[in-house]
């Protein structure tokens, strides 16, 4: 297995700096000497190709989203095994157990969620090349799924004591919308003060949170067989005239410095309607997804969305009706200043450049999000999202990652629970 080595006590140093408001982090490597810390990053390089195993294992139990109960019920089992308290599968099968602390410290959750993409009756094997494990679902999120679970064992075997309660959050439904958290922060009654997100590449640290706004427009009429249709109006061509006009909205200059994203953006993903092939349907319809980095370029944006479909339906002639998928307020949430320079945002920087591997590039913080995260920043609970596993091509039946990195993506984890919640 691959192992990551340490960073140079002068870049740590600077990782450690004050930032700009006058936080700093939590992290202190000197806490990796500590016995029982020590102990507990022993035990995930004696468990490395059995932590493999189980992750494989993990990736070829299918979890589409609303289909996760079979993956939340092995979590509550090994929550179970791990002896944590107030274990609770909800109405939803969020599955959620909590590592009491000593006292006087944060609650922090750490959430990873159970679902994928792909739907159900997707082939699911795992193939493995060298290092390199792939099959659909091994990243986005099992593979932090796993990697959060064994932070917990590690915990455990090293007899860690943190002051504040760690809480483990198999979330449901994060690809549909989120649904699982939101849930989860409205109903369980816990009110962590930190949030983790474990739902990324271990290469990425974001702090922020993609204002995301989805909807479905359907478009109606009587209907008519196709020998009747010439001339008269169409749901079909409705939707053809509203795909056009959304993608002729102007967009906002792209926001610099998120790598691959090309944001704001407005997407139409979906598109149906009809019943047979020789009649004007009597209903069709599309989705969009618009996302942005702030709520006033989304709100912009939401307002030149509907005045184009509706304007479709308006041209053609036929009915016309909204339904909202997602759309959150972020009225709550901290300003991006206070969000980057919160010391959570800044132990995770610290933790992740520390395990990060050799020779690759020092990891930046993004203002960008879409994971269980945002449900938290819009809440105005501090949050940040990181990752235990080196992985690519998310939400492609391509989906692979580096066995080797989650090792070191676990210890990761481990220090960032410990520095969090033991300040």
């Amino acid at each position: 297995m691959t192992k990551s080595t340490p960073l140079s006590p002068l870049l740590f140093a600077l990782l450690l700096a004050p930032a700009a408001f006058g936080q700093k982090s939590w992290f202190d490597p000197a806490l990796l000497r500590q016995p029982e810390v020590k102990k507990a990053m022993d035990s995930v390089d004696e468990r490395a190709a059995p932590i493999v195993d189980e992750w494989i294992r993990l990736v070829e139990i299918p979890a589409p989203s609303g289909k996760e109960q079979a993956r939340a019920k092995y979590i509550r089992a090994e929550m179970e095994k791990l002896g944590l308290s107030d274990i609770k599968t909800d109405d939803i099968f969020n599955v959620s157990g909590v590592r009491k602390g000593t006292g006087g410290g944060p609650g922090i959750v750490f959430a990873a969620h159970t679902d994928t993409v792909f739907p159900e009756g997707t082939p699911i094997k795992v193939k493995r090349e060298g290092d390199v494990i792939s099959a659909p679902g091994v990243g986005d999120d099992t593979s932090n799924l796993m990697a959060t679970l064994e932070m917990f064992r590690a915990l455990n075997r090293g007899g860690v004591k943190t002051k504040g309660d760690v809480i483990f959050l198999a979330s449901v439904q994060e690809e549909v919308g989120l649904l699982g958290a939101k849930y989860w922060l409205e109903k369980s009654g816990y009110k962590p003060d930190l949030f983790v997100a474990v739902d990324l590449s271990s290469t990425q640290v974001w702090y922020g949170a993609l204002r995301i706004s989805q909807f479905q427009f359907y478009y109606t009429s009587p209907g008519a067989h196709t020998m009747e249709s010439r001339g008269a109006p169409s749901p079909a061509k409705a939707v053809a005239k509203a795909i056009d006009a959304l993608y002729d909205i102007p967009l906002p200059k792209l926001v610099e410095g998120l790598d691959s994203f090309k944001l704001p953006v407005i997407n139409v993903g979906m598109i149906g309607g009809g019943t047979v092939v020789n009649a004007i349907p009597r209903e069709a319809w599309l989705t969009v997804d618009l996302r942005s980095t702030d709520s006033t370029t989304q709100d912009q944006l939401e307002t030149a969305v509907m005045k184009a479909v509706r304007g479709a339906a308006e041209k053609e002639g036929v009915g016309f009706r909204a339904e909202t998928k997602i759309a959150y307020d972020y009225s709550k949430a901290r300003s991006a200043a206070e969000r980057l320079n919160h010391p959570l945002v800044q132990t995770a920087l610290g933790t992740t450049n520390y395990f990060r591997k050799a020779g690759t590039p020092e990891i930046k913080p993004a203002d960008v999000g879409s994971t269980d995260a945002n449900i938290a920043v819009s809440m105005g609970i501090p949050a940040v999202a990181v990752g235990a596993v080196m992985e690519r091509m998310p939400h492609r039946l391509e989906e692979n990652a580096d066995a080797g990195s989650i090792v070191p993506g676990i210890k990761s984890l481990i220090a960032l629970a410990v520095a969090a919640s033991t300040h």
